[in-house]
């Protein structure tokens, strides 16, 4: 099986950092990995405000046709050599299917190598970024509690494995648990999320788990996303793993992968 790195970002991410393209490629190929997918933050959908202070959690719309062109070009250059694809790492916001179907339609081809990922949760008081910081976090917790930002993240991700998007439905679920991010720092008594449930839906639905090492770098969470138990239920339904690594800069293309649980 080839060694891939099927989650990786680029200087077209507004929170990652401006290293060219060409330099994640050079470090996957120092590091024999032979799949090395782009997976740049796809333009939030029209009309969705980004609720994080920044406003920086995608990549603008006017920059997606120099990204293609970039990875197309990198394409060539090292055929032979390293496996270079192009895709999206897209959001599922719920209401904004149609928007988001809108994006897809226009890259059919990228799609192929795309991730769906949930990244915002609606609670009553707006939308809510689940990952942007813990002290963000830990004040929402206290209205309208850590329990409905769990259970909102939950029933997001399942309509995410549901297949929202038919035809046109990324085929690799992104880093399934990241509501976990934080959770040594915070996290409820009890995980209200039937993760079980989630993982049968991803399984009945023909996606593939972003097996994310991006949480083995963060403090608050130090494991794999999905970790051990969901990645052993995932191969118990059937369902595959897909390494990542969810770098935003090229020193963190391949960074600490871990063998792919046995079949």
């Amino acid at each position: 099986m080839a060694t891939i790195d099927g989650h990786v970002h680029s200087p077209f991410c507004p929170h990652g950092t401006d290293a060219p393209m060409e330099d994640y490629v050079i470090e996957a190929e120092r590091q024999g990995i032979e799949v090395l997918v782009f997976t740049e933050h796809a333009p939030l959908p029209e009309g969705f405000t980004d609720p994080v202070p920044e406003q920086d959690s995608a990549m603008q719309a006017e920059d997606v046709g120099k990204y293609v062109a970039e990875a197309a070009r990198l394409r060539k250059k090292y055929a032979g050599r390293v496996d270079v694809r192009c895709g999206f790492e897209i959001d599922y916001i719920e209401g904004f299917e149609r928007e988001t179907l809108h994006f897809l339609r226009k890259y059919p081809e990228e799609v192929r190598n795309s991730l769906l990922s949930v990244h915002f949760v609606r609670l009553p008081d707006g939308w809510f970024c689940v990952d942007y910081g813990a002290d963000e976090l830990a004040r929402k917790a206290e209205e309208p509690g850590l329990e409905m930002i769990y259970l909102a993240y939950g029933e997001a991700i399942r309509k995410a494995a549901s297949k929202p998007f038919g035809e046109l439905n990324p085929p690799v679920l992104g880093h399934v648990n990241l509501i976990h991010k934080f959770r040594k720092r915070i996290a409820p008594a009890r995980d209200p999320i039937d993760w079980r449930e989630v993982l049968a839906t991803a399984a009945e639905n023909g996606y593939r788990l972003d097996f994310n090492h991006a949480g083995l770098r963060k403090p608050d969470y130090g494991m794999t996303y999905p970790e051990e138990w969901m990645a052993d239920e995932a191969r118990r339904l059937g369902l595959g793993l897909q390494t990542g690594s969810d770098a935003h800069s090229p020193e963190d293309v391949g960074r600490g992968f871990a063998p792919l649980p046995e079949a």
